[in-house]
């Protein structure tokens, strides 16, 4: 389950990627189309389970005002020495977005899906660490973005993705889509 970034988000979000890239890390880069806001990873699904799942994301969205939250600064979870994962964070009021996510999250496990166990860490992922080839270059080349504003992603609506993973890289197709209840 996943929600969309915008535009403008994503056009920022390419721009820091490529200026990043100059640090010559060997990095797996998210091709910016693919940047979204991850808010429940399923793994392998039956279509069935996915049918449940979407009926059950309609009422719990509908509960559920759009918001707004900023995009801000970067970061990466791991150890200095060795980051798995570089992230733009999310900032604001993440309350409603928490309780949503929750929601959806039980939902998931009523429907018979595993759901991971780690607390819901709100981010977007631009990037993932394939080696530790020149990796400090690369923390060094974010630190001028770990406070800085990237825009405002606009919640309206969670989408269930299917995702494809190819050599290339991931492609996702959008299965369904429940909106949050209209201002």
């Amino acid at each position: 389950m996943a929600a969309d970034i915008g535009e403008a988000v994503r056009d920022k979000l390419a721009g820091i990627q490529e200026r990043l890239k100059q640090a010559g890390a060997d990095i797996g880069w998210v091709a910016p189309v693919n940047i979204h806001l991850t808010i429940l990873f399923l793994g392998a699904v039956f279509e069935s389970q996915a049918s449940e799942l979407a009926a059950a994301a309609d009422g719990i969205a509908a509960a559920y005002r759009p918001c707004a939250l900023e995009v801000k600064g970067l970061g990466y979870f791991g150890r200095t020495q060795s980051p798995r994962t570089i992230w733009a964070g999310l900032t604001g009021n993440l309350q409603p977005l928490l309780a949503l996510q929750n929601e959806i999250a039980e939902a998931a496990k009523q429907t018979g899906i595993y759901t991971d166990a780690k607390p819901f860490n709100p981010h977007l992922t631009i990037g993932r660490v394939r080696s530790s080839r020149r990796v400090q270059n690369l923390i060094k080349a974010m630190e001028p973005y770990k406070d800085l504003p990237f825009g405002t992603l606009e919640i309206q609506n969670v989408r269930l993705v299917k995702s494809a993973l190819a050599p290339q890289g991931p492609s996702y197709t959008l299965l369904h889509e429940s909106r949050l209840a209209a201002d």
